[in-house]
């Protein structure tokens, strides 16, 4: 769940995180276990998983709707901080951030 979270909140997405595409994610995960033949998810399944479902789905967002300008951000700052953002990143920045469990 950190994971959508994390990329629900991540500043460079617009959308793209529906609850189907979580229905797909989870779906895709359990099925990558046994075609590996696993009898449970590895946190590297996860991380193939999220690139498979949310690589073509993540809509980023415009530099002028990111949630920073609402409390008064520099423009030209916000746009220097996206540019070059794509899906690859979020998705890379996000699985770097969720700690895996114990």
């Amino acid at each position: 769940m950190n994971i959508i979270t994390f990329l629900r909140m991540h500043r460079a997405v617009a959308g793209g995180v529906s609850p189907t595409a979580t229905q797909h994610f989870g779906r895709l995960m359990r099925s990558l276990a046994p075609l590996h033949g696993l009898d449970y998810v590895t946190p590297s399944l996860v991380g193939l998983a999220a690139q498979k479902v949310y690589l073509h789905r993540l809509a980023m967002v415009a530099p002028e709707r990111e949630r920073s300008m609402q409390w008064g951000s520099e423009l030209a700052a916000v746009e220097a901080l996206l540019e070059g953002v794509g899906p690859e990143d979020v998705v890379d920045d996000v699985l770097g951030m969720v700690a895996v469990p114990q």
